[in-house]
């Protein structure tokens, strides 16, 4: 069943891409053109903004409490990022979908010029991007679970310090921290704030998934384009049984010379979306991170520190894989420029040459990903981030 639903997710248009723009579509962050629909989507946007200020009104009211205010504070961080960058892809509405596609029209043309080599290489990036999506899905979802979970868990028969409750809001806790009109604690205030809340939750886990996952994918796109151009390069004069004129050879060095233009240009415009949320992202998962960790420390309920201890892991894992698929962008552009020297100039004209050298001397134009104007998006960042969220745990502990 599952796997009928996921085939059922292909497109032939967009073979790479379509999973991804399928659940931007059914998140609201690629709106329809036209009808109601649309307004629904904007109006569900706009809610997710007023409930993140709802959570800082409610920070602001229970500020005299240390411990609340660090394990509320951890949950509502996250909130602000899924709901921001909802709002940041409505409000760059034009450049997304420019950049979507481009991605199908590179598609097209990678299935429409490929060898049985390039084909591979291809495919190769395809069923990688399938088990990356699928595979963080799955890690939202049980965190989603877990999350909605969360008033039943001092009923768990797990031991704790505190046998009996000290108060009401120790037995019926919300799933998030939000200032509501009325008693939250007590019914009916309660149901109505726990599905008030399993609505939002499942509203920014799902735009979260489909933000993450399209920008993972984009990523690895990127990836797989510098792939197949260095392996163009490698083709770009022939071979020792079949040489090209030099004729051929400028036509050839022509188009790798608008290829390479448009990856700079496309990278350029993905890093001007993908870039201000991600510097925000990583301030505030330093500070995430941080209250994790004094939470699994400082709780005495081993339940609590389940919770705490899977949210703490989907942190660290979803700031990894951003740092990790951008740093291989990163080893590829620099690998990129040897493309030209390892097709076959030796044997070449000296007009070919030159074309091989004016190719080599485009190639050193390079992008790298970034969080933010301060910081660059690479394993040596998420290590700083680790390393920077130990040092506030060691602050709050002492």
């Amino acid at each position: 069943m599952i796997r009928r639903f996921l085939e059922s997710l292909e497109d032939d248009e967009m073979p790479f891409f379509a999973p991804n723009y399928w659940i931007m579509k059914k998140s609201g962050l690629i709106l329809p053109d036209t009808g109601l629909l649309k307004y629904v989507y904007v109006i569900i946007h706009l809610t997710g903004t007023l409930f993140i200020v709802s959570q800082y009104v409610e920070l602001y009211v229970i500020r005299s409490d240390i411990n609340l205010v660090i394990s509320n504070l951890m949950i509502t961080m996250m909130s602000e990022v899924c709901f921001l960058k909802a709002d940041s892809c409505v409000f760059w509405q034009k450049q997304w979908r420019e950049l979507i596609d481009y991605i199908t029209e590179a598609d097209k043309f990678e299935r429409d010029n490929s060898d049985q080599v390039k084909r591979k290489i291809f495919d190769k990036y395809k069923t990688y991007c399938r088990k990356i999506s699928y595979s963080y899905w799955a890690i939202t979802f049980t965190t989603f679970i877990v999350l909605i979970s969360t008033p039943l868990i001092h009923f768990l028969p797990f031991p704790s310090q505190n046998e009996v409750p000290q108060n009401r809001t120790e037995v019926f806790s919300p799933i998030f921290s939000s200032w509501m009109p009325f008693d939250k604690y007590s019914s009916p205030g309660c149901w109505i704030t726990a599905l008030w809340h399993i609505s939002l939750c499942a509203s920014g886990g799902l735009s979260m998934t489909a933000y993450d996952c399209s920008s993972i994918v984009i990523m690895m796109f990127f990836e797989c384009k510098l792939d197949l151009f260095r392996q163009r390069c490698r083709e770009m004069l022939g071979s020792n049984d079949k040489a090209i004129s030099d004729q051929d050879a400028e036509i050839v060095i022509r188009q790798l010379h608008e290829i390479h233009i448009k990856i700079i240009k496309y990278m350029r415009l993905f890093n001007s979306l993908l870039s201000p949320l991600m510097f925000f992202y990583i301030f505030n998962c330093s500070l995430m991170l941080c209250a994790c960790g004094y939470q699994i420390t400082s709780t005495s309920n081993a339940a609590q520190r389940l919770l705490v201890g899977e949210y703490f892991v989907f942190g660290i894992a979803q700031l990894f894989v951003f740092c990790w698929h951008s740093n291989k962008v990163i080893v590829k552009i620099d690998s990129l420029m040897y493309g030209p020297f390892e097709s076959n100039w030796c044997p070449a004209s000296v007009r070919q040459k030159k074309y091989v050298l004016f190719l080599s001397g485009q190639l050193r134009i390079q992008h790298i990903f970034t969080a933010g104007p301060f910081t660059n998006l690479t394993l040596s960042t998420f290590i700083t981030i680790l390393k920077g969220a130990y040092s506030y745990y060691m602050l709050l502990r002492k």
